[in-house]
């Protein structure tokens, strides 16, 4: 498979050029299968309520089920990575994907539906890991922060756009069609991963760590940050009736425009000035968003801490990425990238319920301060521990680079 530049959309230096042709073959795929995601995860709630004759309570219960399934599978599936190669694991999730949107055609009660979310939640933890792992694969090494930005924004696109067809699909077909529709967009994106190339891992390496010790640190860091951006996510609608906002879809519209625009524009900066500067000036804007939001009383509040939230979320997470990933072996980067999101799914498993008790017990504003102190907590664990041991890393990479590099004669 040829992995030429495309013309006219890189101007990285060199021949190592990030938008390959390999590296879109990537993006269209996880575009696609998270469009499946997307429009699965808007309709689900109002299905168990309508159909199943659940409550809002149950409804939530069984979405959050499948970060269960994902904690649980998602190192085995990024040491299998390691082993067979990511393209593998991507065509693994969404087979297991498909099979549960299909498997919800024959769902008639709330605990069936646990069972599917529990497949789902497996095929979307080895999707996502096996994605994450491919494109920093594709990425030269100066480029990895930027890699992560516009894969992310792949993810952001298809969870974006589902929601908007299956809501007005809704109107037209019944929840069977639309479910197996979901299956075919899943599957779908797992045939387009069938056309990247395989890396052949070395059969010479050992195994790789089931939980890779690398990627702990900055996987906490991502944790703290994500805290803060999750409380807002979950509690902003609640919150914007609370001071009078009446369309809470237009802070959201302004938060993934946030997202798409500086991952697309500043993906670069972590690269450029480095992972853990782009990480703490990241932080550092996703803790004075939660304070906006908790002092600033008002829409305009909400909509100014909106924004900083996204900007700070957008840096984040790909300058972590790159810090997980500095002077491992390739064949343990599936390993590491399991390890770091399988942070993502703790945060969601646990932001809801602790902020909901603090909502319930003092109120939005503690809630959100209590937000913006965790994200500024995530900055001094960066600073403090994952910084200073990333410098030690990055020198010994350096150094070996310029021993390993060949010389030119004369």
């Amino acid at each position: 498979m040829s992995t030429a530049p495309i013309a006219g959309l890189d101007t990285g230096p060199g021949p190592e050029r990030l938008l390959t042709r390999q590296f879109a073959i990537l993006a269209l795929s996880t575009s696609c299968f998270f469009l499946g995601v997307g429009s699965l995860n808007v309709l689900l709630p109002q299905f168990v309520v309508d159909d199943l004759g659940g409550s809002e309570a149950t409804a939530g219960l069984a979405m959050g089920s499948m970060g269960i399934s994902a904690i649980v599978t998602r190192v085995w599936f990024g040491r299998l990575a390691d082993r067979r190669g990511a393209r593998l694991i991507m065509m693994i999730g969404a087979a297991l994907a498909a099979i549960a949107s299909i498997l919800l055609t024959l769902t008639t009660s709330v605990a069936a539906l646990v069972g599917t979310r529990l497949v789902y939640g497996a095929g979307q933890a080895a999707f996502f890991t096996g994605s994450t792992t491919l494109a920093v694969e594709l990425a030269p090494a100066y480029r990895r922060s930027q890699a992560a930005s516009y894969i992310l924004i792949a993810v952001h696109v298809g969870m974006g756009l589902g929601p908007v067809i299956a809501v007005a699909l809704a109107d037209r077909l019944s929840y069977d069609t639309i479910w197996i529709l979901t299956a075919l967009t899943v599957a779908i994106g797992g045939l387009i991963a069938r056309l990247l190339a395989h890396r052949r891992p070395d059969p010479h390496a050992g195994p790789s760590p089931l939980i890779h010790p690398n990627a702990l640190a900055p996987g906490f860091v991502s944790f703290l940050g994500i805290f803060a951006f999750n409380g807002f996510l979950i509690f902003a609608p609640l919150y914007a009736r609370e001071i009078g906002l009446a369309n809470v879809g237009l802070v959201f519209t302004v938060a993934s425009l946030t997202i798409v625009i500086v991952r697309l524009l500043l993906g670069w900066v972590p690269d450029v000035i480095g992972p853990i500067r782009a990480g703490s000036g990241a932080l550092l804007l996703t803790a004075a968003g939660a304070l906006v939001v908790a002092l600033w009383a008002e829409p305009a509040g909400l909509f100014v801490g909106a924004v900083m939230l996204a900007g700070g979320l957008s840096l984040q997470s790909p300058s972590l990425i790159a810090v997980a990933v500095e002077g491992i072996s390739p064949n343990e980067r599936g390993s590491a990238m399991a390890t770091f999101t399988g942070f993502f799914d703790i945060a969601n498993a646990i932001v809801g319920p602790t902020i909901g008790l603090i909502v319930a017990g003092t109120g939005y504003r503690a809630a959100f301060v209590t937000a913006s102190i965790v994200a500024l907590a995530g900055l001094v664990f960066l600073r403090v521990v994952v910084g200073p041991r990333w410098n030690r890393t990055r020198s010994v990479t350096t150094a070996a680079t310029v021993i390993c590099a060949p010389r030119r004669r004369g």
